[in-house]
């Protein structure tokens, strides 16, 4: 009886964590794919209910965002997703382009003929997707592509480093991607990175790698500009 009890009790225990995880991944995504815009406020009763749950898990899920740096607390109450700041750009894409770079100089060096080819791979899926207008898949592959290419360094500790800074990444791959024509210039950044990996141009992947970065940077802050300049006209 008490062993039956017990195995009850820890089924429960393992739903309960099944489900605040559940929770927590889905807020988190919906504010890295900009489903939750900044400054977009969270109320626990209206996202439980969407979500079919109790408010704890969400109260939970919302606690282990702010620690993470993704919401913040509201002065009079409540919490809000944390809006992207020019410093935090700033910061962001320079420890992007100083690492990515690195990381890219590595893998020309490294890179196996399989892991040019897995990147190759990628890029004419993205292309099929650049014609079929498949936004959220061309991103998904975009990340996949530098991942194959952080990969290829054969660093664990760089790739672990750059893989920390994962969720932060894809936030703003998500606005430079969607920015139009940005797709198309993407995938040619990455067939000639290609290119100069083959001819193992060390040097020259890790420029071409720092450019792109650079002007997503630029695309990033330009897109901010023209999102606070419509939201003072509407003011």
């Amino acid at each position: 009886m008490d062993n039956s009890h017990n195995q009850q009790a820890e089924q429960v225990v393992r739903k309960g964590r099944f489900l605040r995880e559940q929770v927590y991944r889905k807020l988190k995504e919906s504010i890295l794919n900009i489903a939750l815009e900044p400054n977009k406020r969270l109320i626990e009763e209206k996202l439980a209910v969407e979500m079919g749950t109790s408010r704890t898990p969400v109260r939970e899920a919302i606690q282990k965002l702010e620690k993470e740096g993704l919401i913040h607390r509201l002065p009079r109450g409540g919490f809000a997703v944390n809006v992207v700041t020019d410093e935090d750009i700033e910061e962001v894409f320079g420890i992007r382009s100083v690492l990515e770079g690195y990381a890219a100089y590595l893998a020309t060096m490294r890179a196996t003929d399989d892991d040019l080819r897995l990147m190759e791979d990628i890029v004419s899926k993205q292309e099929g997707c650049l014609d079929q207008a498949e936004t959220d898949e061309i991103v998904r592959l975009n990340t996949e592509f530098h991942d194959i290419l952080y990969k290829s360094a054969q660093s664990k500790k760089l790739y672990t480093i750059i893989n920390d800074l994962r969720d932060l990444i894809y936030r703003y791959r998500i606005l430079i991607l969607r920015y139009e024509g940005m797709a198309s210039i993407a995938i040619q950044d990455h067939k000639d990175m290609i290119t100069q990996m083959k001819a193992r141009n060390a040097k020259q992947v890790e420029k071409l790698v720092r450019k792109h970065i650079v002007r997503g940077m630029g695309l990033i802050k330009r897109k901010m500009r023209q999102e606070a300049r419509k939201k003072n006209r509407k003011e």
